[in-house]
This record gives structure tokens, C-alpha cells and sequence, in this order.
């Protein structure tokens, strides 16, 4: 019976791990074709003076450099939630929330304060066209995040 138990214990480990670097490789391979491509739309898409060019791309590649490594965070964040899905306590569910809501504060201090800074250098409606153009690629990234993860189990 121990036998069995022990088992069915590695067997679930092992479907948790899969799972899990099955998650990992998809949202990472997600993140990386997005993040390639949000350039590019943003480039199609922002229309800007060879002038304000000069000025918007060293901004965008250092706002691009800071969303990164808060999306690390998030994929970690995730992984741990996917690592514990099955088992999830009460008081781990409470500390991923509160982790999952500090990095939205994060998320939305960063993108103020590139705003800000491409307010004090460009017109506000290529700031705003920026936003919006950025906001509608985030929309996307949380669809396909949204889509791969399973509701938390309340029972």
C-alpha cells in the first residue's frame, strides 16, 4: 500500500513538473514572439517624425528592458502558481495574490513613469498613440495568459 501511495505521489510530482515546463515553454515562447513583433507594430503603427524617432526609440528600449524583468517575475509567479495548483492552501493562495497585485502596482508605476518621461520630450498625442498601441499588445499577452491558466480551486 505505501508502495502504491508512493507512486501515485511521484506520478502526480512528475504530471505537475510536465505541466508546469509545458506552461513555462508556452507563455516563454509567447512572450518572446510578442516582444519581437510589439516593436515592429509599434514602429507600423506610431508615426513619427524622423526628429521624434531619435528621441521615442532609446525611451521605448529602456521602458521595453524594465517590463522584462517584471515580466520574469510574473512567468515566476505563475510557475509557482502552476507548482501548487493542485495543492494550493489557503495562506499560499493569500501570498500569490498579494504578490500577483504588488507587481501590478509595479507594472503600473513603470509605465507612469515612461509616460511621463516621453510627455517631457514628445507631443501628447504620440505619447497617447503609444499607450494605446502598447495597451492593445498587453491585451493580447493577458488573452493568451488567460486562456493557458486554470481557475483557482475555491473546494
Amino acid at each position: 500500500m505505501k508502495q502504491l501511495v508512493m507512486v501515485l505521489f511521484l506520478g502526480l510530482c512528475f504530471t505537475l513538473q510536465a505541466q508546469t515546463k509545458y506552461f513555462e515553454t508556452d507563455i516563454q515562447g509567447v512572450r518572446t514572439d510578442l516582444r519581437e513583433a510589439a516593436k515592429e507594430v509599434v514602429a507600423e503603427n506610431i508615426e513619427l517624425t524622423p526628429d521624434q524617432a531619435k528621441v521615442f526609440w532609446p525611451i521605448y528600449d529602456e521602458y521595453r528592458g524594465e517590463m522584462k524583468l517584471l515580466g520574469d517575475k510574473e512567468v515566476e509567479l505563475l510557475e509557482d502558481y502552476m507548482l501548487n495548483y493542485y495543492m494550493m492552501e489557503e495562506e499560499d493562495a493569500g501570498k500569490l495574490l498579494e504578490s500577483f497585485m504588488d507587481l501590478e502596482r509595479d507594472k503600473i508605476s513603470v509605465k507612469n513613469e515612461y509616460i511621463r518621461k516621453m510627455k517631457k520630450v514628445l507631443p501628447a498625442k504620440v505619447v497617447g498613440k503609444f499607450y494605446q498601441i502598447e495597451n492593445r499588445l498587453n491585451l493580447l499577452i493577458s488573452i493568451e495568459k488567460a486562456s493557458k491558466l486554470p481557475l483557482l480551486k475555491t473546494k
